[in-house]
């Protein structure tokens, strides 16, 4: 391995091919220079860096320089990748710019430094902060390598008592051994204050440091500490310093994720400019709350809650279509990727309304169903007992709903999804349960509800991600967080759910085979289901008539598996098998 040093301008030329040599000895390895020029640089010019210290010079100038150098950083992949950086911002003109990214982008480790004009190969003192990072132990073991003698390990520590200076020297000498140096042979600093910059420019001003060696974890980092931690006045003071932010090299659990989100961006259609501005006005229009939706609100629930008492299925979808509440749910998926708070407010205060008005108008429904003497229907008791099943349609309705709303074109399958996801029914269970008096269908149904909320907004976030949406990178801190907390909420839910599934499963079997055990020779059970309404539905096939108390006898096996007496319904095929 090699120690790559990236060279932009001319004009740095002799003071960064000095540093790089200085750290190529350190580390007792060979140094490789790679031009990288805007325009292509003379022949001449080239063999002139050549040299009995130099290994090799490669000439990657031209256009595409960001390329050619992540290109060749993955071919080589150096020990170390040093640039170099002037005194003006990183982002002034495409040579700041080309840092930032070489920085920000390659692999492996990576060194940008600031280096002074008057002692460009640095001193014999190195200052390095240490916060104990896997970046700042790095820092720690190239500044020893660079200064065996001149080392020292700086800490800022708030002042919480008389120890917390010596806490701090033991914090530092804890990690010196863990760097695998001797603490012997580095010098601990601790400043107890509040502000890190502070306390840092007065170390540095309080010792003749000639550099400030930091560890950094990206290119915001890199800006702050190369123009930022330190005023100009003392780093153009005539002892001034070089500064250099280290860089460890991305692990490979980073570079899984960065071409992971290079495969989705190559391979998954990203909405462009006009497509996102269409999304978010359709989103933010028909996630209000505004008579139009408490009208609709309050239609789907009346439809819904008729339906499932007169036991209609084909009811129950006709409310499902007029139900508004999908738009506000993948509003609020769009507004936590985002980070778009105002959105969020407003997408979950017409979620929160809307249930309200319909549980209010379904527990009246459910008091007039008293009235009537109208009982719990199969459709009832069909939302009253929700799984795993539940929580997966409802994740693959929200990518598939946030989908259909970001591409206009596919608006029409928009109404297959309101079926697949059902929310207002739920919500018509809860409140007609609980005026039947039937509490366990009632938060079952509830259950059921809350688990389509969660997944359908985790479904749309997912699938905005996918499509390139991204938002302000400190705006968007609350929604990732909020996220976070509803993939743990969704976890937490699949928990019970799965068992309730895999309770039915094992029930299931073990009702079969009790039922096999007390079928007669010659007697084949087809299938035994739970019919929606209650009871069980039996088919068997015999080639000659059952004896008549077969069926009293299924139905005493069906009530000890099952602890409660249950109806039963059975049905008999009569076959015939012809012999040769």
């Amino acid at each position: 391995m090699s120690v790559c040093l990236v060279i932009r301008r001319t004009e740095e030329v002799y003071a960064l091919k000095a540093f790089g040599l200085r750290v190529a000895g350190a580390l007792q390895e060979e140094l490789e220079i790679w031009l990288a020029h805007s325009e292509k640089p003379e022949k001449e010019w080239i063999g002139e860096l050549a040299g009995p210290a130099v290994a090799k010079v490669w000439d990657l100038s031209g256009v595409d320089r960001k390329r050619q150098i992540l290109n060749a950083a993955k071919e080589e992949w150096p020990s170390l990748l040093i640039v170099g950086q002037e005194m003006k911002s990183l982002a002034d003109d495409s040579d700041g710019k080309l840092a930032t990214a070489i920085f920000e982008s390659v692999a492996c480790q990576v060194l940008a430094v600031r280096v002074s004009d008057e002692r460009p190969a640095g001193g014999n003192r190195i200052l390095v902060p240490s916060a104990g990072g896997r970046h700042s132990r790095r820092a720690l073991k190239l500044a020893q390598a660079l200064s065996e003698t001149g080392t020292v390990a700086f800490q800022m520590r708030n002042d919480s008592g008389e120890l917390s200076e010596e806490v701090g020297h033991r914090h530092l000498e804890k990690m010196i051994r863990k760097v695998g140096l001797s603490p012997k042979n580095v010098l601990t600093r601790v400043r107890l204050g509040e502000h890190f910059s502070q306390e840092l420019r007065a170390e540095m001003e309080e010792d003749d440091y000639q550099m400030l060696l930091i560890g950094a974890s990206g290119a915001g980092t890199l800006r702050r500490k190369l123009f930022g931690t330190l005023p100009e006045r003392l780093l153009r003071r005539e002892s001034s310093v070089t500064i250099a932010v280290i860089r460890a090299e991305r692990s490979k659990g980073h570079r899984f994720r960065e071409a992971m989100g290079r495969a989705i961006h190559v391979n998954i259609p990203q909405l462009n400019r006009l497509e996102r501005l269409a999304l978010f006005e359709e989103v933010e229009a028909k996630s209000r709350w505004n008579f139009d939706f408490a009208a609709l609100m309050c239609l789907a629930t009346a439809i819904a809650g008729m339906g499932l008492l007169v036991n209609s299925g084909a009811v129950v979808i006709g409310a499902m279509l007029v139900a508004p509440l999908m738009m506000p749910l993948i509003g609020t998926g769009l507004s936590l990727v985002q980070g778009n708070w105002p959105l969020a407010r407003r997408a979950l205060g017409a979620v929160g309304r809307g249930f309200c008005f319909a549980f209010a108008l379904s527990v009246a429904m459910g008091f007039l169903a008293r009235c009537l003497n109208l009982g719990m229907t199969e459709q009832l008791q069909m939302r009253g007992e929700p799984n795993s099943l539940d929580l997966g349609i409802a994740f693959v309705s929200g990518i598939a709903a946030s989908y259909c709303i970001a591409r206009p074109k596919l608006s029409g399958a928009l109404a297959g999804v309101a079926i697949a996801a059902a929310l207002v029914p739920p919500i018509a269970t809860v409140g007609i349960g609980l005026a039947l008096g039937q509490t366990s269908t009632a938060l079952g149904a509830a259950l059921l509800f809350g688990t389509n909320i969660v997944a359908i907004v985790l479904g749309a976030g997912l699938n905005f991600t996918l499509a390139g949406i991204a938002g302000n990178q400190k705006a968007g801190t609350w929604g990732r967080r909020s996220l976070i907390i509803l993939v743990l909420i969704c976890l937490g839910l699949a928990v019970p759910l799965t068992s309730v599934l895999l309770s039915r499963l094992s029930k299931s079997e073990k009702l079969e085979k009790a039922i096999k055990a007390e079928l007669p020779e010659g007697v084949r059970l087809v299938s035994a289901n739970r019919m929606r309404g209650g009871g069980f539905e039996l088919i068997v096939e015999s080639a000659r008539p059952i004896a008549p108390g077969l069926l009293k006898a299924l139905s005493g096996v069906i009530e000890e598996v099952e602890g409660e007496k249950e109806s039963v319904k059975l049905q008999t095929k009569l076959i015939e098998r012809l012999s040769n």
